[in-house]
């Protein structure tokens, strides 16, 4: 349960936070030069990619600990220990999936674009920029959720209304 919701977390957060700068057309397919490759890298990293992806250790250590910990607190010093030494494994996850999304950001934008997007997330609008994303985000997933259900529930009230106009009972 824990495994498959902080995935989705993960994936989420890390689309949703690379959305405006990966949302372009792809680049004609063409070899891969190590430095598009490190610039596409580069623009993963200022974008919160790799970070987002880091929250999935922290989110996995907070919530092992307090399910653990809770309903074996015996296992307290053993469960912290396992805990930090898996620590290196997860880090090489993480490089593992960064290299994936690397290629695939270096697949879909071309190396200029890469270096203008480079090139701004480092200028002071482009850091200004990343430091609000982050507490937008977190503005917007609180009232995400609400929303969604809301959404859904008024498609899917509108959805049965059409249906029975049609002679359909739901």
């Amino acid at each position: 349960m824990i495994r498959h919701s902080l995935a989705s977390a993960a994936l989420g957060l890390a689309l949703t936070l690379s959305a405006p700068v990966f949302a372009q057309t792809a680049a004609p397919a063409a070899a891969i030069t190590p430095s598009h490759l490190q610039l596409a890298r580069e623009a993963a990293e200022l974008t919160g990619i790799s970070a987002s992806l880091e929250s999935i250790y922290t989110e996995f250590s907070t919530r092992t600990k307090q399910l653990v910990g809770t309903t074996r607190p015996e296992l307290k010093k053993d469960m912290d220990a396992v805990i930090d030494a898996l620590k290196p494994e997860a880090d090489a996850k993480r490089a593992e999936i960064m290299v994936t999304a690397s290629e695939i950001f270096a697949r879909k934008i071309n190396e200029a674009d890469l270096k203008e997007v480079v090139t701004f997330f480092k200028s002071p609008v482009g850091q200004r920029y990343n430091a609000a994303r982050t507490s937008a985000i977190d503005e917007i997933y609180v009232v995400l959720e609400p929303w969604s259900i809301n959404t859904s529930n008024f498609l899917f009230d509108r959805f049965t209304q059409e249906m029975r106009k049609r002679g359909h009972q739901m």
